[in-house]
């Protein structure tokens, strides 16, 4: 998850969806579309039941979005069921309508339950996108393959490093092809599937051959499954543009990471690909503004004050051109940044009911969904 260490007053955007054609080769050009709108909701970090996803879909749609991305993994729970990594129904404990790992003592959705909050959305307007994150923020993921069987374990050996997996071992695409596949058939055709590709340790240099391969390899073998890919801008490196397929939807949060050292931010926004460099390259943008569009379950979040603040200053200062943080000098005017995300990240200390977090954010996703359609 993007840094939710640090509060913010901010909401996200993702994207809307009218894509780009599935040959995955980086010539590709996009058709012009209007602007949409939509969520992206950790549901790793924090559980959400089917019932209260649902009550976000019917936000999504009540507001004219078209779309809501579920963050299923991340470094605190695989929040979804899997056959490959031992997590199933059949081993669950079951509460209510609410699946646990014997182990881990987590709840996860089950297929069947993504599978109905696919077709729910899809009756409404919105599609929902299951993001399964890799190569970091992948804890959760290797925690469930040490878990579940000898061959699992073996193979964590070989790709897992430091609670990422590693994207220049060949199995490690493999490995996450098969996690795919477990999802792709709960979906309709030409839907996304979110591969993450956010936060993970890059190295120095200013082009990545392994994660071309990586995430060319991921995309194309979505293609052929009638499928399309959204993905994190973090990993893009500008020189690396020409060779990356620009079918891929784009989410881009941030420019430099947010960085704890200052210093790394010249070093990163050096080599890495901004919002203008992407568009201009032929890939579809979703703006998802760290600084405006990002919602942190915090108690500092849901004060009376800060969030009349937010409200504010999104309708004062933000428009869906504005991409880096709070840099207004270079805004993003291509028809292929075609649309915006609210994102509702758990920040890794607090779990909050389920109900008080529909009633504490109703105000920002009122106040997004409604920005720039009077």
């Amino acid at each position: 998850m993007r840094k939710v260490g640090k509060w913010i007053v901010a909401v996200v955007v993702v994207v809307g969806l009218s894509w780009v054609p599935l040959t995955g080769h980086s010539t590709v050009r996009a058709p012009e579309r209007v602007p949409s709108k939509g969520l992206i909701l950790d549901v790793a970090r924090q559980y959400y039941s089917v019932a209260s996803i649902k009550q976000f879909i019917d936000q999504i749609h009540a507001g004219g979005g078209s779309f809501l991305q579920l963050h299923l993994t991340d470094d605190s729970r695989y929040g979804v069921e899997s056959r490959l990594l031992g997590q199933t129904t059949q081993r669950a404990i079951k509460r209510g309508q609410t699946y646990y790992n014997r182990r881990t003592k987590l709840a996860f959705l089950s297929k069947r339950q993504l599978r109905t909050l696919v077709v729910y959305g899809h009756q409404r307007g919105v599609e929902v996108i299951p993001e399964i994150d890799t190569p970091g923020h992948s804890r959760a993921l290797i925690k469930l393959l040490r878990q579940s069987s000898r061959s699992n374990r073996q193979l964590v050996r070989r790709i897992a490093v430091d609670g990422e997996l590693d994207m220049a071992h060949p199995q490690t695409l493999n490995l996450v092809k098969r996690l795919l596949h477990e999802y792709t058939g709960l979906l309709y055709r030409n839907q996304h599937v979110g591969l993450g590709g956010d936060e993970y340790r890059a190295a120095q240099a200013t082009t990545s051959p392994t994660m071309l391969r990586y995430t060319n390899g991921l995309n194309r073998d979505l293609n052929r499954r009638h499928l399309r890919a959204t993905l994190w801008n973090d990993g893009i490196l500008r020189a690396d543009l020409p060779r990356l397929d620009n079918n891929v939807l784009v989410l881009y949060w941030s420019y430099d990471g947010q960085p704890d050292d200052p210093q790394d931010v010249p070093r990163r926004r050096a080599r890495r690909a901004s919002l203008l460099d992407l568009n201009a390259a032929g890939f579809q943008t979703i703006n998802a503004n760290y600084s405006y569009l990002y919602l942190i379950t915090n108690p500092k979040m849901f004060l009376p004050a800060n969030v009349d603040f937010w409200q504010k200053d999104l309708d004062a200062h933000w428009t869906n051109a504005i991409w880096d943080n709070w840099d207004h000098s270079t805004p993003a005017l291509s028809r292929l940044n075609i649309g915006s995300a609210l994102s509702i990240w758990g920040d890794g200390h607090r779990t909050y009911s389920q109900a008080e977090i529909l009633r504490q954010t109703r105000p920002f996703l009122t106040t997004y969904f409604q920005h720039g359609n009077e």
